[in-house]
């Protein structure tokens, strides 16, 4: 049988160069193998030759010896041993750096006999001249065998090494699990049986850190049945049954000197999608609010979650209304209709019964969402800003002039900084939604929405945006409700003042850059400038021939009435409008007045351009319709007058007049005024309608035009 070659470990050093402390070869049957670390037998070697003589050509490249590749790795694994011991000059000199030297004298004669290489074990030999692991005793003998020399081999070193490893463990692990689950339940050597109740101590509770060394448990998050995602102090809630009972409160009065301003606490908000339906006057200012509490006569109606109808006004939350005898609750007031549940499941369980569901399409109160499955529960005072975005004028009287005077407080308690015993400090809400229109404080071009913006109506409160879906719920735990309508009439006196309403004007004329003074006295003083500089004009020569005062570009200084016939609009239009001014022109009597027309239609105007158009106007003449909301940026004393079949505004009312020094005058359909003509020969101011309806097409006859710029002029001059 052929014998395999083998590599076998030596046991002194046979680095070429070296000499052997005996003189002698370790062998005679064998030869050591340059730079293996053992020997081999020559009839069985494998007969390579060497590139290079000698063997300390080698470097970190690749080696070019013959040796095979994986020979090679063998050998290297099998000469290079640690040593303790350190390198002498004369080992550098030689070239033989001593990486094979193992153990020292003293090793050898500790090992003994036990280490020899058994060379005649074919076993061994063939496992690369693997050896066993001495035992225990050999590096360390019973009685005084072993001295302080023997922790210095390589062995006893890694022995020691253990050892330290271990103690060092054991000082740092003092206690146990158990221990540890002792000290973080309460830090005072009182155990606790109890896993789930051991919190960690620590001196900051939320802080997360982690100490190395210690033994935690920590507790992560609440049961599932808790737990709520909460962003900006909203709490989400991804199903109605993970909220917890709330009841509600309210209303209550933010000021018990105002009306109108009202506080709930903790409540929810729905939409009326009939609303928009409504004809010929569709709405976006009508909720529906969900009153929770546990009273039993309450949980027990079933048509507690319906709301009444709208077709009679609910000034107070607890008026009587014919309505209730249907519901079996109270209606709520004007702008917000009550609904009862005892939770959202519940409401959302009432309005699906067939019965009530069918009663709500009847009233036109089909309120959205229907099916909720998400909550959004607002933890900040938020102001519900609610109103008809489709028609400026009702949005100016029903919600504005309602909290005109809560806002002119607020900033007065902002104002005023030595008065630390002011209750309101300001604005009482954090936070504004407008279910009505969305963005209304942040993007819209709403010219309600312009108006809030531009008189800063809510101060540094953010708007809050919302998502129009059929499944969200909006839920408020302080929410302030500006009653829709409440001063529609301006019937609570001393409410909305001169001087508020003066300050709120002001505000606009800055914020839009109008041209013209508000007061009359200031007007005044403005026109009699303008005259004395035309009269200098005049006395140089300069003076303006009469057949222009009417163009528009010239006639600064005349009287100047602006007019609008709806005739771009989808309104009422006034027909033959530019006709009767062509004529009322070319009388004599009317050279000083500047006649200005609108031939846009007001909606696709900017705010500050119709703003702009009343400023300049001294009088109003305009077909009936919303633009005339616009008489806020007007100057005190301006002269207002609607034509229409059936004229209903709300500017007209003396008591908004009366807070702007200002003069108005509807002009209806032949017969329905007072002042139309009878006894006149029916020539006096009245419109000649196309139809029998209110909304109808008008016109008017010259000669009750030209009275018409006559009163106007007249009323100019007191």
């Amino acid at each position: 049988m052929h014998k395999q070659p083998v590599l076998l470990r030596r046991t002194t050093s046979n680095i070429v160069g070296s000499s052997d402390t005996s003189g002698t070869s370790t062998s005679t049957t064998t030869t050591d193998a340059i730079g293996s670390g053992g020997q081999f037998d020559p009839d069985n070697a494998i007969p390579i030759e060497d590139e290079h003589s000698g063997w300390r050509d080698n470097s970190h490249k690749r080696k070019l010896s013959g040796i095979p590749l994986d020979a090679e790795a063998i050998i290297k694994r099998a000469s290079v041993q640690t040593s303790l011991e350190q390198i002498t000059d004369e080992d550098e000199e030689q070239g033989g750096i001593l990486l094979n030297r193992s153990f020292s004298e003293p090793d050898l004669r500790l090992r003994g006999d036990s280490w020899q290489m058994e060379e005649d074990d074919p076993t061994e030999e063939s496992q690369g001249g693997s050896t066993s692991m001495p035992e225990f005793s050999e590096l360390f003998p019973d009685g005084n065998g072993w001295t302080i020399k023997s922790l210095l081999t390589s062995r006893g070193v890694a022995s020691v090494a253990l050892v330290v490893m271990a103690i060092a463990f054991v000082a740092v692990h003092p206690h146990g699990p158990a221990a540890s689950a002792e000290q973080t339940a309460g830090g005072n050597g009182q155990s606790s049986n109890n896993v789930d109740s051991i919190t960690p101590q620590s001196p900051n509770p939320n802080s997360k850190e982690i100490t190395i060394g210690e033994y935690h448990q920590e507790v992560v998050g609440t049961p599932v049945e808790h737990h709520v995602n909460e962003y900006n102090k909203i709490q989400f809630y991804d199903s109605p049954d993970k909220m917890k009972p709330i009841f509600s409160k309210g209303p209550i009065l933010q000021n018990s000197e105002m009306g109108g301003l009202h506080l709930f606490e903790n409540v929810c908000l729905t939409n009326n999608v009939d609303a928009l339906r409504y004809r010929p006057d569709p709405e976006t200012s009508l909720r529906g609010l969900i009153y929770f509490t546990d009273e039993e006569s309450v949980v027990n109606n079933p048509k507690r979650c319906v709301p009444c109808s709208n077709h009679e006004p609910m000034e107070d939350w607890g008026d009587d209304n014919v309505d209730e005898k249907v519901v079996g609750h109270k209606c709520g007031m004007d702008g917000l209709h009550a609904m009862f549940a005892s939770s959202v499941g519940d409401w959302t369980d009432c309005i699906m019964q067939e019965e009530n569901t069918a009663l709500m399409e009847k009233w036109g109160q089909t309120q959205s969402p229907v099916n909720v499955s998400t909550i959004h529960f607002f933890q900040e005072p938020t102001f519900l800003l609610q109103f008809n975005a489709l028609d400026m004028e009702k949005s100016l009287f029903d919600m504005l002039m309602t909290y005109l005077p809560h806002w002119d407080h607020f900033l007065g308690a902002n104002d005023d900084e030595d008065d630390e015993d002011e209750e309101d400090g300001g604005f009482p809400f954090s936070s504004v939604i407008s279910h009505s229109l969305q963005g209304c404080l942040s993007h819209s071009h709403n010219w309600f929405c312009e108006v809030l913006h531009g008189m800063h109506a809510f101060g540094t409160a953010k708007e809050i945006p919302w998502e129009g879906d059929d499944n969200t719920l909006y839920c408020y735990r302080e929410l302030y409700y500006n009653q829709v309508g409440y001063q529609r009439n301006l019937d609570h006196e001393g409410l909305v003042t001169r001087e508020n309403f003066g300050e709120f004007r002001e505000i606009l004329f800055r914020k839009f850059g109008l041209p013209r003074r508000r007061t009359v006295e200031d007007r005044l003083a403005e026109l009699e400038f303008e005259k004395s500089q035309h009269q200098q004009g005049k006395d140089g020569g300069g003076g303006k021939n009469g057949n222009n005062a009417n163009n528009d570009d010239d006639g600064e200084n005349d009287t100047k009435i602006i007019f609008y016939d709806n005739k771009l609009s989808e309104q009422t239009v006034w027909n033959e409008m530019e006709s009767l001014i062509s004529k009322a022109r070319e009388l004599e009597k009317y050279q000083n007045i500047k006649f200005v027309t609108v031939n846009q239609d007001f909606a696709k105007l900017t705010v500050a351009q119709q703003a702009r158009k009343f400023n300049e106007a001294d009088a109003i003449i305009m077909a009936h319709g919303q633009h005339m909301a616009n008489a806020i940026f007007a100057v005190d004393g301006t002269s207002f007058v609607e034509v229409g079949c059936k004229v209903t505004s709300l500017i007209g009312n003396p008591k908004f007049m009366e807070l702007m020094d200002g003069k108005y005058r509807a002009v209806e359909r032949c017969g329905n005024n007072k002042d139309d003509g009878e006894g006149k020969g029916g020539h006096g101011a009245c419109v000649v309608c196309k139809g029998d309806g209110d909304d109808v097409n008008f016109t008017m006859t010259p000669a009750a035009f030209e009275q018409l710029i006559d009163d106007v002029v007249a009323s100019l001059a007191r």
